[in-house]
């Protein structure tokens, strides 16, 4: 029996403060910029550059040179025991300096947690802050203060290996997965360095390090976003980008470290190169040696130099000559003592924050948090006939793949200190589950990760096994080590001979459920007709095999959304949601074939931005704008009613999504503004209120400034960026 409607109206409210007013920063601490003041004073010209410079650990590292200030941060220690030995040298230099420890924590520190764009998908932020906050208390436990991350960029091309590393392709989303993302690291106490600023995801045809070519426009209101929500949440450190944005590489690049970072923004922490950077200025082509490089990166705003030596071994002469002046020292230096300060490394010694209580690495709380996160990670693509769940197994299975028996598959890329040996295979993990079910679970490889060439004794091997089974579950898609930095692709299908192996499965005649494991969005228009069931699970993490089994079982249900659309083909990227109409967007008039498309492709993407199923099923009923006329200070409300009309307990993630349809200038076809997720029990249905400031449905000008426009506008309610309910409103003049 339908539940009568809960009388509880659900309200969430997202806001991001207009790009074109400085953030509210904290204010600054007169007794810190005092001390500051005094050290400063203090400080020799080598001592200032020492703290300039991030060095990564080696077995040759001289703690004799700590002890001297040769160093601001030491990064990619191998054991807590050497973290805490060079803290403490840092300790018993002349003026009692520490060091900024750190690595690159992208997911997790021991225990890994999904990749970031698999918790991206869960579009939850209780689940971004929760495992942030855990993945930072495990390496803070372990000596860290500093996590060389997030990655804030919006990735909206497949083809970029490093997509796996943001949280996909809509600045919306990405804001508040940037803004949770922060605050779980200093919960757990770690301070965060957002990369890479900027426009470092969107590089020439998906080819990491390439050239990006970005407008203002379209810098503040897609790429921004997020660094001004992370910076919001209080993000200390901020890395510049390795490429160049519009001809300028992001290492020597005043008008986005200082004018807009540093001047619009307000930030006033600490501006550090990626690895190795000043060097790669000769490389661009923008210094014609060491010197100059060196001269050109501090010079626009860079604080400190990860690797590379060219700060110590250059900038000193670059001082005394007057290339580099005094005074922008002194503020490189104040902006790295200020990090130190506010991180809490200065009083007491050893201290990061209060909210960095130790905990043993790999607890048993640990890895239940990345359990519950791998479970909201994993989207459900299709479940034809109701496959799923396997509540009652059948006798016999083969699981193939040979991701299904390697951890490291379900780990990831930029692993940390995970070991492997405390991550479970799948095939474990499922055999065991369903041994308890009277199901009988095999392997057959069928064939290795790279999948290179079509062995046919191994094909021949899975084909065989797979007739003789009742169910092929098959493991497949991206290796661990094709998803993360400079591993950009062409060709975006099941990698190799893997789609041949799945189509040979699928002539068996068995059903197949196919788990596909990713970095980005894959092509899978010749992968989805082949399997009755699909899974996107992404990289899960330690806990990623447990969580898969869960949901297979219906121990969990599904409720994760893509972060990205996958695309039909290739040929579609970048691709995003959010694009502009054009004079012909639908087919013309009889006799005018003249109109937006492919001429052998559709033009919309096989899976929308924020689709994902589940095992029961949700209705969206009546909606309605609360108020049509609204004024640009208000907050435009919108309501729908959403019941679950199937048999089993489940979330529904409603999304929505705003167009302005008449401007001064051309607006997206559809944004993402508000998401609202709901619990229901079968039969239950409930009111759903998604409010969104009018100051969110602004854009942004040729100068980057921001425009609130009156005029009509309508609002998308539903369960991905395809949503189809419309209801109109209007912002009207003050």
């Amino acid at each position: 029996m339908i539940r009568a409607v809960v009388s509880l109206v659900l309200t969430l409210v997202f806001a991001v403060a207009a790009v074109a007013r400085p953030l509210t920063v904290a204010e600054r601490d007169p007794a810190i910029e005092a001390r500051i003041a005094d050290l400063l004073a203090r400080m020799t010209l080598e001592e200032k550059i020492g703290q300039m410079f991030m060095e990564s650990w080696t077995e040759q590292l001289d703690l004799a040179r700590v002890r001297a200030g040769d160093y601001g941060s030491i990064i990619n220690f191998p054991s807590e025991a050497e973290a805490r030995r060079a803290q403490a040298a840092a300790r018993e230099s002349r003026l009692g300096i520490p060091l900024l420890i750190g690595r690159d924590v992208v997911h997790g520190y021991r225990t890994l947690f999904p990749v970031p764009l698999g918790l991206a998908a869960a579009f939850d932020r209780d689940t971004w802050r929760t495992s942030f906050e855990w993945i930072a208390r495990e390496a803070a436990s372990d000596g860290l203060n500093i996590d060389l991350g997030p990655m804030v960029d919006i990735s909206r091309d497949g083809r970029w290996g490093r997509t796996v590393e943001g949280a996909g392709e809509d600045p919306w989303l990405s804001a508040r997965f940037a803004e949770a993302s922060v605050t779980g690291l200093k919960r757990g106490g770690l301070g965060a360095a957002l990369k890479h600023f900027i426009g470092y995801g969107a590089p020439r045809a998906g080819r990491d390090y390439a050239e990006a070519d970005i407008s203002t426009a379209t810098l503040h209101d897609v790429h921004l976003p997020p660094f001004e929500a992370a910076l919001s949440a209080g993000a200390e450190i901020v890395m510049a980008a390795f490429n160049t944005l519009n001809g300028v590489p992001g290492t020597a690049n005043p008008r986005m470290t200082q004018d807009l970072l540093e001047r619009r923004l307000g930030f006033d922490g600490l501006v550090l190169t990626d690895w190795d950077a000043i060097r790669e200025l000769m490389n661009h082509g923008v210094a014609g040696s060491p010197e100059q490089a060196t001269e050109r990166a501090i010079n626009s705003g860079i604080d400190m130099e990860i690797a590379g030596k060219f700060v110590p071994n250059h900038l000193p002469g670059l001082v005394r000559s007057g290339r580099v002046p005094m005074a922008r020292i002194d503020d490189a230096v104040a902006r790295i003592l200020r990090v130190k300060f506010r991180l809490g490394l200065m009083d007491p010694p050893g201290s990061v924050t209060a909210a960095a209580a130790p905990v043993k690495l790999g607890s048993p709380e640990i890895r239940a948090a990345a359990r519950a996160a791998a479970q909201k990670s994993i989207v459900l693509l299709k479940n034809e006939g109701d496959l799923l769940p396997l509540v009652k197994p059948p006798k016999r299975i083969v699981v193939v793949g040979h991701s299904a028996v390697d951890p490291s598959d379900m780990m990831g890329a930029w692993g940390a200190v995970a070991v492997q040996e405390e991550t479970t295979t799948f095939f474990e993990e499922f055999k065991r589950r369903m041994a308890p079910l009277g199901s009988r679970v095999v392997y057959s490889e069928g064939c290795d990760d790279d999948c290179l060439e079509p062995i046919s004794s191994e094909f021949s091997a899975a084909t065989s096994a797979g007739r003789k089974a009742d169910l092929i579950v098959a493991v497949l898609g991206e290796p661990w080590y094709m998803t993360a930095e400079s591993t950009s692709r062409t060709r975006l299908g099941l990698p190799n001979h893997q789609q041949e192996l799945l189509d040979r499965l699928a002539r068996t005649g068995r059903p197949v459920v196919l788990v596909t494991l990713a970095g980005r969005g894959l092509v899978m228009t010749e992968a989805m007709p082949k399997a009755k069931a699909v899974l996107y699970a992404f990289a899960p993490g330690t806990m990623g095999a447990a969580a898969l089994v869960d949901l297979l079982t219906g121990e969990a249900n599904f409720s994760a959304r893509l972060p990205v659309g996958l695309p039909r083909s290739v040929g579609q990227l970048p691709m995003s949601y959010d694009a502009l109409p054009t004079g012909r967007p639908q087919p013309g008039r009889p006799g005018d074939d003249l109109w937006s498309r492919y001429v052998d492709e559709e033009i919309t993407p096989l899976f929308p931005f924020g689709f994902g199923l589940s095992y029961t099923r949700f209705v969206h009923g009546e909606a309605k704008v609360v108020e049509p006329k609204l004024r640009r200070d208000g907050t435009l409300e919108v309501e729908v009613t959403v019941t679950n009309t199937g048999m089993r307990a489940g979330r529904e993630i409603v999304q929505l999504y705003v167009r302005q349809t008449v401007a001064s200038r051309s607006r997206p076809l559809r944004q993402l503004k508000g998401i609202a997720s709901v619990d229901l029990a079968p039969g239950e249905k409930r009111r759903v209120r998604i409010a969104v400031p009018v100051a969110e449905l602004g854009y942004h000008d040729d100068e980057g400034r921001l425009v609130i426009e009156p005029g009509p506008f309508r609002a998308f309610v539903g369960a991905s960026s395809a949503a189809d309910t419309a209801l109109d409103f209007e912002v009207i003049g003050e």
